[in-house]
């Protein structure tokens, strides 16, 4: 930590030189949430058509068992 000139104690994070809070800081933050939201949005997609693979695949053996032993 250090002091700054007007005696307040200054964080590491506001050692560069000040900035006036701007549109823009916002503007990332809404950027970085839809990216994130989107990110989560393919996963739980992509997650979903796993499982319906997976149960297709599952019952498609099941079925050829089933036949497979009538047939005998």
């Amino acid at each position: 930590m250090a002091r700054g000139t007007q005696g307040r104690v200054r964080l590491w994070w506001h050692d560069a030189a000040p900035c006036s809070p701007s549109r823009m800081i916002g503007l990332s933050v809404a950027v970085g949430r839809f990216v994130e939201a989107l990110f989560w949005a393919i996963l739980r997609v992509a997650g979903l058509i796993g499982g319906v693979a997976l149960l297709v695949a599952a019952v498609i053996v099941v079925a050829w068992v089933l036949i497979r032993r009538r047939r005998r």
